[in-house]
């Protein structure tokens, strides 16, 4: 690695930002994943009906056969699957489809469903999957430099080059995934040092109990970003609320959030992120090795064998108080292999794009905080007061579960008939007991109220777990009776639960509902598979609760 900088040497001024251009653009996987999007929405306006979408079917094709995870991890699965197999679409027939399509004015909608796909779908740990191959093939690519010209022609992407907005970040804590404000109470310069040590001690690891084999079968901590126990924020996209509600990697689909606006102090010193160039410059001034620890994951998603370097945070707080990736930035860099000299590159892994990291203590700003939830009939973020709708909704009969990732289940029992059972059942289905007599215990005596939080303790074999919920739904109609809670972060899994009591005549009825997924938070995540058991065999106790 070339010598850093001698801070003492007057630097040169900041240098104008990075055009961003087709070629800047497609030049990046996250930026011709933008592209191939975009073109899928165009498709889709264009198409004559649900059938008749050919640019679609031969992109699914064409990107399945080109996964790599093609026949084991990536099947076709549906009626006919294995039965009907399909017709093997080219690269060069997407392009083909390509060339044809209409490109539609981009609305904003269209350009963020677009752009959240783009950052979801980023995988830093891994072989690029089939639609970034597709997208990367020559045919393709060339067929994309269309759609690239008319997405930066729109004023929509006028500012993706821009520098950081000071005055108007914003921070974002997702309540789903921890309570704790994004706005670090610990002091930047400590998280900086632990994190220099804990990056060194684990390359210094690698390199000795790690295969250097680069095709083994191992990861380890693949992101380059600055450590996430400092402040970051982006800006606001308007009445659509900060960019960092919309725009997040490998989220977990997110339902709440709280956005503050964050106070920045004046004479600051950024370092803007708008091309691989600026990545590797910044790796240039200070970076820190690590071969060992990056290898497998690097060559898994680069396909290069080779040494690797990160900016090392730790000693750039000296120089910069905040470091800004543009979108244009984030489009063009993220994912690529970046030289940075003769021996040595790197990979901008796991920063949002419009994100900053403040390597200095900030503060947030006066104003109370905002919470946003998340919309699943969308989907889309909305400004809400602080409570979130059920997504259970226990005060309807019909119920549809298509809620982003969860495992939506319903089912329903004939506890009897007549009036003495309904005003029974009616009663206790709101004092918890459907819970308590199949095994848990509630820190409340009931009856449930919204928005009330309370603590569900389940036992098994000795063992006892704490699940935080919050009351989001009360019905006490004439014919139906019950409440939905929502797990809160600690809960063993993240979703929601509904307990309905309902009348069919005289028949008295008991339904569950349930949204299900895997906590964010290990050790539950590992062990979602094992939960889901437990869960089926709990659901047979509730169902029998209240007879």
């Amino acid at each position: 690695m070339p010598e850093a900088q001698d801070p003492a040497v007057q630097e040169p001024p900041a240098p104008d930002p990075a055009p961003l251009v087709p070629a800047a653009l497609l030049a990046g996987p996250r930026g011709r994943r933008l592209c191939l999007e975009l073109a899928d929405l165009a498709a889709a306006a264009a198409a004559t009906g649900p059938d008749r979408n050919d640019f679609h079917s031969a992109k699914f094709y064409a990107s399945h056969g080109m996964d790599p995870g093609h026949g084991k991890s990536a099947v076709y699965y549906g009626p006919g699957a294995v039965a009907c197999p399909p017709a093997n679409p080219t690269a060069a027939d997407v392009a083909a489809l390509l060339d044809a399509l209409p490109l539609p004015v981009l609305s904003e909608a269209a350009l963020l469903q677009a752009l959240a796909a783009t950052v979801n779908s980023a995988r830093y740990w891994q072989e690029p999957d089939g639609e970034d191959v597709l997208a990367a093939s020559a045919p393709v690519r060339h067929a994309l430099h269309r759609v690239a010209e008319h997405l930066l022609a729109s004023p929509l992407a006028a500012w993706w080059t821009a520098p950081l907005n000071v005055a108007e970040q914003w921070t974002v804590t997702f309540v789903d995934e921890d309570p704790r404000p994004q706005v670090s109470a610990k002091r930047a310069v400590d998280t900086l040092a632990q994190w220099r040590l804990a990056i060194m001690a684990e390359e210094t690891d690698a390199a000795t109990q790690r295969p250097a084999d680069p095709t083994a079968n191992w990861s380890g901590e693949w992101w380059s970003r600055p450590p996430s126990g400092l402040t970051n924020s982006t800006r606001a996209l308007g009445s659509r609320g900060p960019t960092g509600l919309w725009l997040v990697e490998d989220g977990f689909g997110q339902l709440e959030a709280v956005a503050q606006r964050l106070q920045a102090p004046d004479n600051l010193r950024i370092y803007e992120i708008d091309s691989p160039e600026a990545w590797a410059q910044l790796c240039r001034e200070q970076s820190l090795e690590v071969t060992a620890s990056k290898l497998h994951d690097w060559y898994r998603t680069t396909g290069r064998h080779g040494r690797w370097v990160i900016p090392d945070w730790a000693l750039l707080k000296d120089k910069y108080d905040a470091v800004h990736l543009t979108m244009g930035g984030y489009l063009s860099t993220a994912g690529c292999e970046i030289p940075v000299d003769g021996t040595f590159s790197t990979v901008l892994a796991g920063w949002d794009p419009d994100a900053t990291y403040w390597l200095r203590d900030v503060v947030p700003g006066a104003e109370a905080g905002q919470t946003w939830l998340q919309d699943q009939e969308g989907p889309a973020w909305k400004l809400q007061g602080s409570r979130r709708k059920s997504l259970t909704t226990p005060a309807r009969s019909d119920w549809s579960w298509g809620h982003g990732d969860f495992r939506g289940q319903s089912v329903m029992a004939l506890l009897g008939t007549g009036d003495e059972l309904w005003q029974r059942v009616g009663a206790d289905v709101l004092r918890w007991k459907v819970k308590t007599r199949s095994g848990f215990t509630v820190d409340t005596p009931g009856p449930v109220s919204e928005g009330e939080r309370v603590n569900v303790t389940a036992s098994f074999l000795g063992v006892k777990v704490v699940e935080p919920v919050e009351v989001v739904a009360v019905v006490a109609a004439a014919d139906r009776v019950g409440f939905s809670y929502r797990t809160l972060p600690g809960h063993p899994v993240s979703g929601e639960e509904a307990f309905i009591v309902h009348r069919i005549g005289d028949e008295v009825y008991l339904t569950i509902r349930s949204l299900t997924r895997a906590a964010p938070q290990q050790p539950w995540r590992i062990l979602f598979p094992v939960l889901l058991v437990f869960q089926k065999l709990v659901r047979r106790r509730y169902l029998r609760a209240l007879r």
